[in-house]
């Protein structure tokens, strides 16, 4: 199989950042996920809805559940994913839309991306990594107010993570959350942007990668998260981030490579 990057993914509850020097194009793809694709070394090019045209970016912001395609083979960059329901996700589609791929301003990540760069470069720990994506994003939502998720949908998703290695009907969800199962898939959908079964296989997804890149194999990754097995699993990240968990090389953080003579 074509090895799609090699770098370093690091996965928390509500986003991840997936960092290091892509080698192939995706293919085509959609997650529900916000997505913000910096170019650490050159710029990044996407292809998205509704145009489908190419373009070049320093900075570019995919909002959640838009095809594109990308292409940034030979250059290091950081990929910093947030879930759309929370209330940074909710901020940043206040300030950059729901639409279409666009540019971020140069002057707001210019010195946060270069920073990120050198603590990837240096072997930065997860967790230093974790917090400068998080800062990044939280610095391009500032202040812009956002509408809070409905607390019936907040309790569902709750509920749905607490719940991944199971199976999930919705009837079950609805009940628990005091809702006729026609009103609570309405209002779901209305809440979220994605149907309940698309979310609650999105949501397994993101619990699949944690386990896999912290280290699991990915047979007891898939199947701590409900999927079929391995092969289930893979097709699934492939239609959703545009390549297959083993396109993506791991690479050892230098703080925690082993000492040589």
């Amino acid at each position: 199989m074509q090895v799609g990057g090699i770098g370093r993914v690091i996965v928390w509850s509500g986003g991840s950042l997936w960092i290091g020097r892509a080698l192939a194009r995706s293919e085509w793809h959609a997650h529900h996920a916000i997505q913000l694709c910096l170019g650490l070394s050159g710029q990044v090019r996407f292809c998205g809805e509704p145009d489908r045209q190419w373009s070049a970016y320093g900075g570019a912001f995919i909002p959640s559940d838009l095809g594109h395609e990308f292409d940034a083979v030979g250059t290091v960059v950081a990929h910093l994913f947030c879930e759309p329901e929370s209330a940074l996700g909710r901020s940043l589609l206040t300030r950059f839309g729901r639409e279409r791929i666009v540019a971020v301003p140069s002057m707001e990540i210019e010195e946060p991306a270069r920073r990120l760069g050198m603590a990837f470069d240096e072997g930065a720990p997860d967790e230093d990594l974790e917090a400068m994506a998080l800062d990044l994003l939280h610095g391009l939502a500032g202040s812009v107010p956002s509408k809070a998720v409905d607390s019936r949908i907040a309790r569902a998703t709750l509920f749905i993570g607490q719940h991944l290695a199971e199976p999930l009907e919705l009837e079950d969800v609805a009940r628990h959350v005091g809702l006729s199962p026609s009103r609570f898939r309405h209002l779901f959908v209305a809440e979220t942007g994605i149907s309940f079964r698309a979310y609650v296989l999105w949501t397994r997804l993101q619990r699949a990668l944690q386990l896999g890149f912290g280290g699991a194999s990915w047979t007891d990754a898939a199947h701590a998260t409900n999927f079929a097995d391995s092969a289930h699993l893979s097709r699934t990240m492939h239609r959703m981030y545009g390549y297959a968990p083993t396109a993506i090389r791991q690479e050892i953080p230098a703080a925690a490579r082993p000492l040589t003579a």
